[in-house]
Order: structure tokens, then C-alpha cells, then sequence
């Protein structure tokens, strides 16, 4: 018997839901334009962000979009695929190499997810007074 649930997503990496205050700022760039971001969590290969302004009819799954993102004193640009569109933000993935060839600083990028992700350990260490 057929499902008629929508596919579910398949995940390599593991993601981080990203506090306020983490650090972590994020604009979306869409026609040249700087549409700041909120930030909901982050991966080694992927964003959910929400755009400040809300949801924008330009962008919807399969969409090409730069993504600039700023921790810790740099600053990089990404180039992404919106995946998913829920929740009033969007699931964007990072891949190697986009469509046109240029390559993603996914090395950079994977960095800020592993901080993220000790940051958030640590935390819940301190909550459970390991």
C-alpha cells in the first residue's frame, strides 16, 4: 500500500538548535539585498533561518540563495538550495559545489556547528552538574 505522507528528510549530519545570544548572525541575500535572519539551528552541511521581515513569495523550495553567515569575527558567504519551507522559515542546504561550480566553505561552516554543538554540551552538563 502506497503512503501518502510526505517523504521524510534524510539527514547525514547532526543539528544544533542555536540559542540567542549564541554568536551566530545570518543574512539571506536576495537580489543583491541583505535580508536579515534569525538563526532556529544549524548542521555541518545546512541552516533553518526565519527571516526577520517574514516569509518572502520569491523564495520556496528548490530556490538558489546566498546565505551570509558571521561568528566569531568572520564572515562567509554560502551558496545554498532552499529544501523546506515550514514553520514561517526555510530549511537551506550548503552542498559541496553549487549548480554554477562555485565551491562552499563547508570546512568553515562545519566548524561553527561543531562550536555551537560543544557550546550546547556544556550547557547541559552544567544543568545536570556533571
Amino acid at each position: 500500500m502506497a503512503s501518502t505522507r510526505p517523504e521524510q528528510e534524510q539527514r547525514v549530519t547532526f543539528r544544533v538548535a542555536v540559542r540567542a545570544g549564541s554568536g551566530i548572525d545570518a543574512y539571506v541575500v536576495l537580489a543583491g539585498k541583505k535580508l536579515a535572519a534569525k538563526v532556529g539551528d544549524i548542521s555541518a552541511e545546512g541552516i533553518f533561518v526565519k527571516l526577520d521581515r517574514g516569509a518572502i513569495a520569491a523564495l520556496k523550495p528548490d530556490s538558489k540563495v546566498d546565505v551570509e553567515v558571521a561568528f566569531d569575527g568572520e564572515i562567509m558567504v554560502l551558496h545554498g538550495v532552499i529544501r523546506s519551507e515550514h514553520a514561517g522559515g526555510y530549511g537551506i542546504h550548503f552542498p559541496a559545489r553549487d549548480r554554477a561550480g562555485r565551491a562552499n566553505p563547508l570546512a568553515k561552516f562545519e566548524r561553527i556547528s561543531a562550536s555551537l554543538q560543544r557550546s550546547s554540551l556544556s550547557q547541559r552538563l552544567k544543568i545536570l552538574k556533571l
